[in-house]
């Protein structure tokens, strides 16, 4: 293995890392959440203006930069060569949420060593480490038979439109990396099913339900307004958890409840707040009949992030678990609208499973529409590119790990031998960041979302080192 750049990489980090981390925190001052579409913004003013904001820094830095506005991507050139290597990455951002406790969102702050405000890691971080392996390229001559191409998206968060009009647009590259999960490197991504369930019944007592603003977070705030009564409003005040609040005025009651958020691809330890609402609603005798009937199914319905409740739990050694989780939840003309983000393994057909979802609702009287159903995918079994990036994060980082089948959803699943690698690591001389943040804090889509600076760090010594390793790959 060639790992001799390794000290001229170090060196680098540790001359440029406070330049990088003030141009960090610049980009992530903007909220580039998915708005209405305008000329040369297609998922928004904020969204383009995020894309404009972290192409410029590539084209103030010398690489040659094009940003095609109306597709809502933009891509950074670098280097010579017939084949070339993508680094894929993203601009947007999923919504933020109530409850920061260390800072307001698009206000980046650095505590304990962490970096902290909303898409700092997902997917800022892909950005500066793609920035820090060009930069060290170029600086210091390391000869690359392949041009290096960056693509930044805008839409990675909600559709992948952008990405879709990068593979009916340009040409596609030979390999690529995406860092936007885990390391050593993502082998496969599970298919993702969003969706909307509708109840058959209309509430009576029920006025207003409402939390959530995507598919792929846990809803963890929630409110429901009720038609006040006093037999309901005792009922209620003595049976609510400390995870509830029950607020009166004279003609209605209003509950708000608290869980933990995490992200749709691993909802282990999450508490869905409107699972909370749903489970003391089903067991208020003063709330009408029909009211407790939809609350006991949405309590069935909400019961478990795996969908064992609704029998559409599976398992396998590829993948593990399916994910079944709940993101927002409305009511509109009587009829409570739960969302779903239903993740699970490429060995199961997208279409049965979809349409075990729908009778799995039809059951209890509820019906469904499919929003997006993106199938799953695998890596070629024969593909040596795993075992050296294995090889690599071992040498660099002191720890032995195996590559991963991934529950999230990134640009990997849109192109070619495309492997999904992470933005900070551990290593064997510093196993844990310093900064330890409360549940439902500090996670990509969580409120608090950080990245450790030193953990990010050493993931770009290790995505340089692949840069090199793929491009002796492919031009062997």
């Amino acid at each position: 293995m060639n790992l001799t750049y390794d000290n001229q990489i170090k060196e680098w980090i540790n001359d440029n890392k406070d330049s990088l981390i003030e141009t960090w925190i610049e980009i992530a001052k903007t909220p580039a959440i998915l708005g209405e579409p305008e000329d040369g913004a297609p998922f928004g003013k904020a969204c383009a203006e995020a894309l404009e904001k972290c192409a410029g820094i590539f084209k103030s830095r010398g690489f040659n930069t094009e940003i095609h506005k109306d597709s809502g991507y933009a891509l950074v050139n670098f280097g010579n060569g017939d084949k070339t290597i993508g680094i894929f990455s993203h601009s947007d951002v999923v919504p933020v949420g109530e409850g920061w406790l260390y800072t307001k969102p698009f206000e980046p702050v650095i505590k304990d060593g962490a970096l902290i405000g909303r898409g700092v890691e997902d997917n800022k971080s892909g950005i500066m480490a793609a920035l820090c392996a060009m930069e060290i390229i170029r600086k210091f001559n390391i000869p690359l038979k392949s041009k290096l191409q960056l693509f930044i998206g805008s839409n990675e968060e909600t559709g992948m439109k952008d990405i879709e009009a990068f593979v009916s647009e340009q040409p596609m590259p030979e390999i690529s990396l995406v860092p936007d999960a885990e390391f050593p490197c993502s082998t496969g991504e599970k298919g993702i099913c969003h969706f909307w369930a509708y109840s058959g019944d209309t509430t009576c007592d029920i006025l207003d339900f409402c939390g959530g603003e995507a598919f792929n977070i846990v809803l963890d705030k929630a409110t429901v307004t009720l038609k006040y009564s006093p037999e309901l409003e005792a009922e209620l005040s003595q049976k609510a958890t400390d995870k509830i609040t029950v607020d009166c005025d004279a003609d209605k009651i209003t509950l708000c409840a608290t869980g933990i958020a995490k992200h749709a691809c691993e909802p282990e330890g999450s508490v869905n707040a409107a699972y909370l609402l749903a489970e003391l609603l089903a067991d208020a005798t003063a709330l009408s009949d029909t009211d407790r009937k939809i609350m006991a199914q949405a309590k069935h319905i909400l019961g478990c992030p795996f969908g064992t409740t609704m029998g559409l739990d599976h398992c396998d050694e590829l993948f593990g678990k399916l994910t079944f989780v709940n993101g927002m939840i409305c009511l509109k003309n009587g009829s409570i609208e739960l969302s779903f983000d239903m993740r699970y393994s490429s060995a199961l057909d997208h279409t049965e499973l979809e349409k075990s979802a729908i009778d799995a609702f039809a059951d209890l009287g509820w019906s469904v529409e499919v929003d997006s159903n993106l199938k799953g995918f695998s890596i070629d079994a024969d593909s040596k590119i795993p075992e050296i990036f294995e090889d690599i994060y071992r040498e660099v980082t002191g720890i032995a790990k195996k590559s991963i089948k991934l529950g999230g959803g990134t640009y990997a699943r849109k192109i070619k031998n495309a492997f999904s690698v992470g933005t900070f690591t551990e290593t064997a001389n510093r196993p844990e960041p310093q900064l330890k943040m409360p549940a439902g804090h500090g996670g990509a889509h969580q409120r608090d979302e950080m990245i450790d600076l030193e953990s990010f760090f050493a993931a770009v010594r290790v995505i340089t080192h692949y840069i090199i390793a793929m491009d002796e790959e492919i031009n062997k």
